[in-house]
């Protein structure tokens, strides 16, 4: 593939992956890095470098240690044992550190925290580009060590800025926490790459005056599944991703009452709710836990394996998403692109990325989510008929951003 090696040695950060592997289901932004891990390894040369911060201080890999951590995440390799220091603190079975102890035995150098500019001086040979992809380590002085060399440059992914747009949304203390690694981008960056138009926007709103690194727009690759439009259940609707505040659950539970209210029990959709549980949601998962309708309308099935999220959509007629904010959400395209319609609310970045593919609904009140649903799945002869959203690719992404990693 074209693009990311032609500006020199690429050094991926993997620091997020090493963190999430062996802990089942990756999240959007896990999905992302690992995509990066994967096009790398796939590049005609070996001119990578895969670089992570571990409990105790930095690893780097070559391209045969990212294989291994590939083989990690993926779960087509089974976690080794952790290692003696890990195991007298009591780490033993907590899988970074039985991940960090498979990949230090591969590491071809290794610095205490303090250490990594002087070992970037050492095994930098030539021009290259430290990519940031998974919000993670963008502090000022692993961003700095990098900025520092003559012949490195820094670029780094920003998905969203939603704990500065929507501080309720996040947990406490991250939008302090978030603006202090926006402000290191903004610092030491070269370049920043925006998942969409959408996020691009926000970014700039918030570094309004003064100079900042330049950015460029690439979408997000989307691995779909099939088209099969030949097994819709009209009742079959799912609710995909993490179980936290700005997903609102809670909003879905509203209006399958109303339904409930409204609709006979042989006509009333079966919600199905897929996904991890997330922070902050304690008073809800007790009130999915006594809702009257657990296990009769209402289905909570916990994260799933992706052969199992794609079984549901080939199945779904639809797939309700009321985020109140989203950097890019893969859940209504991917939805899309597998035959069952996206019913979402009305935020931008959908309207970038789905055009006329999917259904909005522009209130936060449950009435309004069900007479939408009702039209569409109960009432109606025939589900609507939507034109499949333009799918963007790996590919693409990656020549956008290999175009300018080699001509800055």
């Amino acid at each position: 593939m074209p693009g990311l090696l032609q500006a020199g040695v690429i050094w991926l950060d993997v620091t997020r992956l090493v963190s999430r592997a062996g802990r089942g289901v990756l999240t959007g932004i896990d999905r992302v890095e690992l995509a990066y891990l994967q096009h790398l390894l796939t590049c005609p040369t070996a001119a990578v470098r895969f670089l992570l911060r571990s409990t105790r201080g930095y690893i780097l890999l070559d391209e045969d240690g990212g294989k291994v951590l590939r083989d990690l995440v993926l779960g087509q390799m089974p976690l080794g044992p952790a290692d003696r220091l890990s195991r007298l603190f009591g780490k033993g079975t907590d899988p970074r550190h039985r991940v960090e102890a498979s990949l230090r035995s591969l590491a071809i150098a290794r610095c205490l925290r303090g250490g990594l500019g002087r070992m970037i001086g050492r095994m930098a040979k030539g021009p290259g580009w430290y990519l940031n992809i998974g919000h993670t380590g963008l502090s000022a002085a692993r961003l700095a060590a990098f900025s520092s060399q003559s012949e490195m440059r820094v670029a780094v992914l920003i998905h969203d800025l939603i704990p500065i747009t929507h501080p309720d949304l996040v947990a406490p203390g991250m939008p302090a926490r978030f603006a202090t690694r926006l402000d290191a981008v903004r610092a030491y960056a070269d370049l920043v790459i925006c998942n969409s138009a959408a996020t691009a926007g926000e970014l700039q709103r918030h570094w309004a005056g003064g100079q900042s690194p330049h950015r460029i727009v690439a979408h997000l690759g989307v691995d779909a599944a099939l088209r099969d439009d030949t097994a819709r259940d009209r009742r079959h609707v799912v609710m995909l991703g993490t179980i936290e505040p700005r997903k609102n659950h809670g909003l879905m539970l509203d209006t399958w009452e109303v339904l409930a209210r409204d609709l006979p029990q042989d006509h009333l959709p079966q919600l199905h709710i897929i996904g991890p549980t997330g922070w902050q949601v304690d008073v809800l998962m007790e009130r999915l836990a006594r809702h009257p309708r657990l296990g009769r309308a209402i289905h909570h099935h916990g994260p799933l394996s992706e052969a199992e999220v794609r079984r549901h959509l080939a199945r779904a007629a639809a797939l309700v998403f009321p985020s109140l904010a989203e950097g890019y959400g893969y859940p209504p395209l991917e939805a899309a692109l597998a035959g069952a319609m996206p019913i979402c609310s009305d935020l931008s970045v959908f309207r970038e990325t789905l055009g006329n593919s999917a259904v909005y609904v522009p209130h936060q009140d449950a009435y309004s989510w069900a007479e939408t649903i009702k039209k569409l799945l109960v009432v109606s002869d025939e589900l609507p008929s939507l034109p499949l959203p333009k799918a963007p690719g790996w590919d693409a992404h990656f020549e956008t951003v290999g175009a300018f990693l080699a001509h800055p």
